[in-house]
């Protein structure tokens, strides 16, 4: 029998505008929905999610995100942001290389895996892209279709580390270095980068269609806000109008996604969350846009949860809370 305080949980990506979304987990706190058993998330989201697999609590991720050392994910190498950067993105696909947040991912994670996940009945799934073979990648489901390059077997999903994955999905590209892997049956180079290219906020991902929900998945999704942060649109902007036209694209597919996705099971069950005016990679923010980011979460939580029905709750194909999940 499923319990009020149980649920699945879905976190769209945006960078540092993510600590919103750990308000509004805060939120749903306040109102009883603490242990949350399935989890996923693409880009940023896929940290908070990663963190919540991992055990830890809401309030563990708000100490994590107003403390996380956003400044030093810009690692561009010797010759700073244009001369490094650039060279980088000539060289790797990527002003900076990702090696810093992926260190620090390791140290949070505590090198975990998904199988450590796993033993502990819990599921871990976050959203990349392969734009090489045109894949979107659930993983650590996918993972079997891939080899390290060099290797020879397919990557084990289980031994998988979480920091790993994590590093995959929040690949902006331009921004980050994409992380390569190759596709065993193509046997191809996969050039792997952010989950929302193709999917960044996946609500569908837990949704079953031969039988009712025994808890329902709730999604948070962030609004407003911008894409890349003005420091770092101004290095895009120049670099030249490939890098720009690109970067626009990227931006635009994944927001044209957002809002053409929403369908009303969607939204029934997806919490919004204002960004305000803050950028994806505005790594530079103050204690007060912190506050007001951690707020605008709690605040949507609040006004989400005062209309939420479990009886009017309903998934993408239409399958509803079973009795027992509706009368806790």
């Amino acid at each position: 029998m499923a319990e009020l305080h149980q649920a699945d949980a879905v976190f769209q990506g945006g960078g540092v505008k993510g600590i919103a979304l750990v308000g509004a987990l805060l939120g749903f706190a306040e109102k009883g929905w603490t242990d949350w058993i399935s989890v996923a998330g693409t880009s940023a989201g896929s940290i908070i999610a990663a963190y919540l697999a991992c055990g830890h609590g809401p309030d563990d991720l708000e100490e994590l995100l107003r403390k996380t050392p956003y400044e030093k994910f810009q690692d561009w190498g010797a010759g700073g942001k244009f001369i490094g950067g650039g060279l980088n993105l000539v060289r790797h696909h990527g002003l900076a290389h990702g090696e810093y947040f992926h260190k620090w991912f390791l140290e949070q994670t505590e090198e975990k895996t998904f199988g450590d996940v796993k033993k502990t009945g819990r599921t871990l799934k976050l959203i990349a892209s392969d734009v090489a073979n045109k894949n979107l990648l659930v993983l650590p489901d996918d993972l079997v279709n891939y080899r390290q390059p060099g290797g020879t077997d397919p990557i084990d999903p289980d031994s998988y580390r979480i920091a790993d994955a994590a590093r995959m999905s929040m690949s902006i590209p331009y921004f980050f270095q994409p992380v390569e892997l190759v596709n065993i049956e193509s046997k191809l180079p996969g050039t792997i980068v952010d989950g929302g290219m193709l999917s960044n906020f996946p609500v569908w991902l837990f949704d079953v269609s031969d039988r009712d929900a025994t808890r329902p998945t709730f999604g948070f999704r962030l609004t407003g806000g911008k894409g890349v942060g003005g420091g770092i649109q101004n290095i895009v902007n120049g670099l030249g109008w490939p890098v720009q036209l690109g970067s626009e694209m990227f931006h635009t597919a994944m927001e044209a996604w957002d809002k053409r996705f929403m369908s009303h099971s969607t939204a029934v069950r997806t919490c919004p969350v204002d960004a305000g005016t803050i950028g994806s990679t505005d790594f530079a923010l103050t204690k007060d846009q912190q506050d007001w980011l951690i707020n605008s979460g709690k605040t949507a939580a609040a006004a989400f949860l005062a209309d939420f029905k479990l009886e009017n709750y309903f998934n993408t194909y239409g399958k509803k809370l079973t009795p027992s999940a509706v009368h806790v």
